[in-house]
Order: C-alpha cells, then structure tokens, then sequence
C-alpha cells in the first residue's frame, strides 16, 4: 500500500458513481415529466379548439335557420299582400264595372 490516495480516489469514484447515475435517472425522469406535461396541454388546446369550431357551426346553423324562417316569412307576408291587393282592386273594378251597368240600363 504504498499509494493509499489512489486507493482513497478509487474508493471514493466507486461510491460516487451510483449517485452520479442517479442525478441522470432523475433528470430523465424530469424531462419525461415535462415531455407529458407538453403532450397533455397540446392535446388540451387541440381539444377545446374542435370544441370551439363545433360551436361556432352550430351557431352559424341556427343563424342561418333563423335568416331562412324570417326570409320564408317576409315572401309570406309579401305575396299575402300582393294577394290581398289584387283581390282589393279586382272587387273594386268589379263594384265600378256593375255600377256602369247598372247607371248605363237606367239611362237606356
């Protein structure tokens, strides 16, 4: 034992070793950690962005439906008009055409 410093140094290295690849373990275990972390709020964002899209269809459905109905309605109303004026002014020639007759066989 004629160098008991290398024999200290070569103890030590071998009872540190361990430890050294422990300090390794745990940084893998860290970056593993933080890799799934990553993954699950990737996968969360992707997640509440479908969920947005689909509203956003639907709402754009509804709106579209309601437009549909009040357009329907309003050609409704319109031709319920048309209808009612046309009949309005048929009754009128009608009533003025009967008059006619009946002043123009009066005066005969």
């Amino acid at each position: 034992m004629k160098n008991p410093k290398c024999l200290l140094a070569a103890l030590s290295f071998l009872a540190l070793s361990p430890m050294a690849h422990a300090d390794t373990d745990i940084g893998a275990d860290a970056s593993q950690a933080a890799h799934n972390v990553k993954d699950a709020t990737v996968h969360v964002v992707k997640k509440t962005g479908e969920v947005a899209r689909d509203v956003g269809h639907g709402t754009v459905h509804v709106v579209k439906a309601v437009g549909h109905g009040t357009a329907s309605a309003a050609k409704a109303v319109g031709h319920g008009v048309a209808s009612a004026t046309r009949d309005v002014g048929h009754a009128s020639r009608n009533a003025v055409d009967a008059g006619k007759d009946t002043v123009h066989k009066a005066t005969e």
